[in-house]
């Protein structure tokens, strides 16, 4: 019976312990949003993004390596046995937030978008607004995931339903911001314009997948893991 207790307790240990990887996983990711935050206020200024970009691109690396030590861990251990997938795409759905991050930083960082077209976009749309809708989404996701395992149903769906709710606004100033640059830029270098349209359609990923995300919470919700 102690060698029973014994084995139990070292299994629900593992468990916590990933948890807390996940958690942790989590945290480097959202690093990755505010330092693309901070990155924006550089691009308003219009300073050299290099080295903005360099600590974006090192520390989605960084997450990068968390995820596949993560993914390692829950594919050969045996916790989880049942939600396993369910974990692996959880994991897959987080790591599209740095991602598109980079990605949309590479953007900025390399198209030489010119300083008029920067400062249109900066001062004379919902730009800014966006990408704190983004950050705001992201860390609503944040705590969904600290309330894993810690809190009842009920409590993580209404939670979940801000997530919807802060990545439906995202969307909402996304397309603000969008209307502005058709309607207001037409003054602006077409080639800018394209390019900004591009960026900000990749910006929204980034919320969108941290609703992709908590989707998946919902899944795990419903097959009993809480």
């Amino acid at each position: 019976m102690n060698r029973l207790v014994s084995v139990k307790s070292l299994i629900g240990g593992g468990e916590k312990e990933l948890l807390e990887g996940v958690c942790n996983y989590y945290a480097k990711l959202r690093e990755t949003v505010v330092l693309f935050k901070e990155f924006m206020v550089h691009a308003s200024s219009f300073e050299d993004l290099q080295a903005y970009y360099d600590k974006i691109n090192k520390t989605e690396t960084e997450a990068d390596e968390m995820h596949e030590k993560l993914a390692e861990t829950i594919a050969s251990g045996s916790f989880f046995s049942y939600i396993r997938d369910d974990f692996l795409d959880l994991l897959e759905k987080m790591d599209f937030i740095a991602d598109y991050s980079k990605d949309v930083a590479k953007m900025f960082n390399e198209y030489n978008v010119s300083r008029d077209a920067l400062n249109f976009l900066f001062k004379e749309t919902l730009f800014n607004d966006f990408v704190n809708a983004i950050l705001d989404t992201v860390d609503s996701f944040g705590t969904v995931l600290t309330m894993l395992k810690k809190s009842p149903p009920r409590e993580l769906l209404l939670k979940i339903k801000d997530v919807e709710a802060k990545e439906e606004k995202a969307d909402f100033v996304k397309d603000k911001t969008l209307i502005d640059l058709h309607n207001k830029g037409k003054h602006l270098d077409v080639l800018d314009i394209i390019t900004l349209r591009e960026a900000i359609n990749l910006m929204d990923n980034i919320a969108d997948s941290a609703e992709d995300s908590s989707d998946i919470i919902i899944r795990l919700i419903a097959k009993g893991y809480k």
